[in-house]
């Protein structure tokens, strides 16, 4: 299991690219803290805490807000978190700002809602704690390699992570899996798409299927490889690397596919970045200094440590093992307990795929006979503005917005409907998350959703009208004015 070379290098640059994933994580964060959880936002985060105090305690939401969620507090946590997050990548005592991180961004999390959803935001946090394991503890450690065990249980994520959603995959019930055609509409109904998706969505029907029987591969088989010997290892973790710039290329999806490239590091060691720095001509002697820095890990620390991947392994398995019925009832008061933290968890990333994209696109008008679109930033809109790069930033709303009409044409979501609000009685707090207004800061007397069915282009049409998508209307929903929300928020 794993080479006895030791990881201090490798831990080093982990510790690096972790804390700028969780930059990344927090600078997005703070841009949109007002929007999203705000006194004024879409899903207020004070009166939220307030109307569940009596009945949930800290054991079943930990967040620091429960002292505090005001529009101060929450900015002022979003900075800390990026003054932590570079920190960890100076290097500046990682196990104590690790825990602070985690903490921080836990606290986000569960004030977050909705919009905190996402399974890379318990990745996040996950990883976050594991990697508590492998950061020295004090200032003389830290010429230490990480402990086998503490290796062990970072590469377990990395695999569990990989093989529970290529497992997902096919348990899901989904026949686009079993038969390969996953992928055919897979580009053109990702969140967030990119132009790159555009022209992957061109591809002939024999490359979707390949890719999806491949990705299968990658994702089921390929991760094991990384307790093998070192070509294997190099392997393995060039697929799985691979596999994480492919979907970086072709969609959006916040910080995610970077902090999996993080991950990917842990099935390298010293010995493997010393040969990648011949090749690139840097830094040497990485390998002779490695080996001079060999591991004494205390006996009862390791003796800890394993204890904890003994306990840790199963334990990580009580959320996957969840879907399957059988073991449901068995397993309910493990998941409950567990569930809070959001630190060990189930991965099944795409496991059931969409098959056509439906989009709401807002109206608004001043006399009710024209009416003007509002632009998001991000998701489709105009059919001839092309699919864009916005990762590692990750839009919440616009990226929510894409499940708003999975379930049916009649977006009923308590936060969409809190946007159409304050779209009507207070524009300029929402007016950040569209390209323009409109109305120039006044608020409609009414307002429309458009629901449309969405499709790419092919190259014919796009060459002649330069449009990226086309789109069909296929229902109308209100108008909706100021007075069918009447006491939704209190007065501004």
């Amino acid at each position: 299991m794993g080479n006895p070379l030791p990881r201090l290098h490798l831990r080093n640059l982990f510790f690096v690219a972790l804390g700028l994933v969780h930059l990344a994580a927090f600078v997005s964060l703070a841009a949109q803290v007002p929007v999203l959880i705000g006194s004024r936002g879409l899903l207020p985060a004070a009166p939220w805490l307030e109307a569940l105090r009596d009945r949930v305690g800290f054991a079943d939401l930990p967040t620091v807000f429960w002292v505090d969620a005001s529009d101060r507090t929450l900015q002022t946590a979003a900075g800390i978190g990026v003054a932590l997050s570079l920190g960890l990548v100076w290097g500046v005592a990682p196990r104590l700002i690790l825990a602070l991180l985690w903490a921080l961004y836990l606290s986000f999390v569960s004030v977050g809602q909705v919009f905190f959803a996402f399974q890379w935001d318990q990745l996040l946090l996950e990883t976050t704690l594991l990697a508590l394991f492998v950061a020295p503890g004090r200032v003389d450690q830290r010429g230490n390699p990480p402990a086998l065990p503490a290796v062990f249980l970072m590469q377990w994520l990395l695999v569990r992570l990989h093989v529970e959603s290529g497992l997902a995959k096919l348990l899901s019930g989904d026949p686009s899996w079993r038969d390969f055609t996953a992928m055919v509409t897979y580009y053109e109904t990702a969140p967030l798409p990119t132009w790159v998706g555009w022209y992957a969505h061109q591809l002939p029907a024999w490359c979707h299927r390949l890719s999806a029987f491949a990705t299968l591969i990658i994702e089921i088989v390929v991760p094991w490889g990384i307790w093998g010997p070192r070509w294997m290892r190099r392997a393995s973790v060039g697929a799985l690397a691979m596999l994480q710039v492919l979907i970086l290329a072709t969609a959006n999806y916040g910080f995610f596919n970077y902090l999996t490239l993080a991950l990917c590091l842990w099935g390298l060691d010293d010995g493997d970045l010393a040969a990648l720095a011949r090749k690139l001509r840097v830094a040497p002697t990485v390998r002779a200094r490695t080996a001079a820095k060999a591991s004494h890990t205390p006996r009862w620390r390791a003796l800890a440590l394993w204890v904890s991947v003994a306990v840790w392994v199963p334990l990580s398995l009580v959320p996957f093992f969840h879907f399957i019925p059988p073991l449901r009832g068995t397993l309910q008061e493990w998941r409950s307990r567990l569930e809070p933290f959001r630190s060990v968890n189930a991965y099944h990333l795409f496991a059931s795929m969409t098959y056509v994209r439906n989009e709401a696109v807002i109206e608004g008008s001043s006399d009710g006979h024209t009416w003007s679109a509002y632009e998001f930033h991000y998701k489709p809109g105009a059919v001839t503005r092309a699919p864009g790069f916005v990762a590692p930033h990750q839009p919440r709303v616009d990226f929510q917005m894409w499940f708003l009409l999975l379930r049916g044409r009649a977006p009923r979501d308590r936060y969409f409907q809190n946007l159409l609000a304050r779209m009507l009685t207070s524009p300029d707090a929402v007016r950040p998350l569209f390209v323009r207004d409109p109305f120039d800061g006044r608020p409609p007397k009414w307002l429309r959703v458009q629901v449309y069915r969405y499709r790419f282009t092919d190259d014919a049409v796009r060459r002649t009208t330069g449009a990226w998508w086309q789109r069909e209307l296929l229902a109308s929903l209100g108008p909706v004015s100021a007075d069918d929300f009447a006491g939704a928020f209190p007065r501004d």
